[in-house]
């Protein structure tokens, strides 16, 4: 397909989405529109009714970086942020919809506005996609005047939007944050790493010896569809029980059934995060793409975008004792008592701080397909969590779902620093840490426990690593290990007055762990 009919069939495409989302949303009175503040700056901005001319060529302006740009992929990438940019907005003026109180107007404005609406007051779509498209545009405009009428055109439209009443500072303000998020995210350049290092080829050749000494390693890297299935049912049951217990209990203002409800929650909504673990290595399901989209749905129950998430895990399995690797605190600060300092609040506050960290560490790290991808799937989350925010009262979701998401976070907190908290790094059998609790735990943790052999073998699926850990522990020189995740944290506060950093649990595999 030649350039000009891609973009003939991109501008087709743009102009149908944008037309039914927009004004789709216009129509939409499923909530009344909140009235913006007007502040003190709005009231001192003058209504220029000749501002509407430029406020008008807002839609030729979207287009010039369809003429412009003449590399398809760059084209595409520039569509999808703007498509990005209509959408995020669409779902804002449908579920939490603002407008602006009347001010002056004249006939043409009135006009105007029978063909537009008053509840898309923020984020101003005319300074979103306006600074959106001038910085597309400007990459491939290489004349510094040219540039210049490019930037004077740009802040005449988003000042007309101002000028002639239609928006306020704030709406502005809005839109040009976002349009500059997605351009930022979009276009950044992409880091290129360097070669591995000494600890991640020393894990290839352990993994490689292993697999030489394992027979019917082929039969564990095999999906059982049954046991998954198995697994989700279970655990998706459990978390509506819990639901439905809470709910409940709620209605009865039964304290101690509410509690068991929110206890049944946290447990079974602790398994989702390692239910998507096993997405990120793709063995959730053979299938990719229902792979990711159970993934994403997994990581909707606790706020988290899937990609996100796999980015910096992977990147974690890649360089584990390596300075590249996002989970040793090691690489942020040399100073032992800062590096226990993040210990401390890795356990305490370390969930709630990755919710943030995360995603602005993986749009750094990831592949442009990977960037669209964590915003595709944000934008999901968005639209998903306003919908509840607007149809449930605030404080049931409180108590029914974050209550248990913070218990959850706490769970999740103790299981991931126990994998690889007082560990050496640097070493591929002591780097992580298999845990020997009861069944019952195991069953919980879908045996994640077997942390040291997932690492060695990732591709082979949670139920297949207690098979996996039989076979391979024999044949360890060393390893760091436990049975009580409560008696690893014990030594951990034994060893925190003197920062001893000595690997907690060190064995001799095929001697019982201590």
């Amino acid at each position: 397909m030649s350039l000009v009919r891609q973009k003939i069939g991109l501008f087709a495409l743009l102009s149908a989405a944008v037309t039914l989302l927009y004004f789709g949303a216009q129509h939409s009175t499923l909530f009344d529109a909140t009235p913006m503040p007007v502040m003190t700056l709005d009231r001192a901005i003058p209504f220029v009714a000749a501002f509407i001319v430029p406020y008008l060529s807002f839609f030729l302006l979207i287009l010039i970086p369809l003429v412009v740009i003449d590399d398809p992929l760059e084209l595409r990438d520039g569509v999808f942020g703007f498509g990005l940019i209509v959408v995020v907005s669409t779902v804002t003026f449908v579920l939490w919809p603002t407008m602006i109180s009347s001010g002056p107007s004249n006939e043409l404005l009135r006009a105007l506005l029978v063909l537009d609406g008053e509840r898309n007051a923020c984020p101003s779509l005319h300074a979103s996609l306006a600074l959106y498209c001038a910085m597309c545009a400007q990459r491939k405009i290489k004349n510094g005047f040219a540039r210049w009428e490019l930037w004077t055109w740009t802040f005449l439209v988003m000042a007309s939007a101002l000028l002639i009443k239609r928006h306020l500072v704030i709406d502005i303000a809005a839109g040009a944050a976002l349009g500059w998020a997605v351009y930022f995210v979009l276009f950044r350049p992409i880091r290129v790493e360097a070669s591995d290092s000494q600890p991640v080829l020393e894990t290839l050749r352990i993994r490689s010896s292993l697999v030489q000494e394992v027979r019917d390693f082929s039969a564990m890297t095999r999906h059982d569809g049954r046991k998954r299935a198995a697994e989700l049912a279970i655990f998706v049951a459990l978390a509506a029980t819990g639901f439905l217990v809470s709910i409940w209990a709620r209605s009865l203002l039964s304290t101690p059934m509410l509690t068991a409800g929110i206890l049944v929650t946290a447990v079974a909504l602790n398994s989702f995060p390692l239910l998507m673990h096993e997405g990120m290595h793709g063995v959730l399901f053979p299938n990719r793409r229902w792979n990711w989209i159970v993934s994403v749905l997994l990581g909707s129950a606790f706020l988290m975008s899937f990609s996100s998430y796999r980015v910096m895990h992977i990147r974690h399995h890649r360089y584990l004792g390596d300075p590249r690797d996002p989970d040793d605190y090691h690489n942020y600060s040399r100073s032992r008592p800062m590096v226990w300092f993040l210990h401390f609040v890795r356990l305490t506050f370390g969930p709630i701080l990755y919710l943030f960290l995360i995603p602005l560490l993986a749009l750094k790290y990831g592949s442009a397909p990977q960037r669209k991808l964590i915003c595709i799937e944000y934008t999901i989350l968005f639209a998903i969590y306003s919908v509840l925010l607007r149809v449930f009262p605030a404080r049931e979701l409180l108590l029914v779902w974050f209550v248990p998401l913070v218990l959850m976070g706490m769970l999740t907190a103790i299981r991931g620093f126990t994998q690889h908290g007082i560990t050496e790094a640097s070493d591929p059998y002591l780097a992580s840490r298999t845990m020997l609790p009861n069944p019952l735990v195991a069953f919980f943790l879908l045996n994640e426990n077997y942390h040291l052999e997932h690492h060695l073998f990732p591709e082979i699926p949670s139920y297949h690593l207690p098979r996996l850990h039989q076979l391979i522990w024999p044949k360890l020189p060393r390893a760091v290990a436990g049975r009580s995740y409560l008696a690893f944290l014990a030594a951990f506060l034994r060893a925190t007055p003197r920062m001893d950093e000595t690997p907690i649990g060190l064995v001799n595999p095929g001697e019982r762990p201590s």
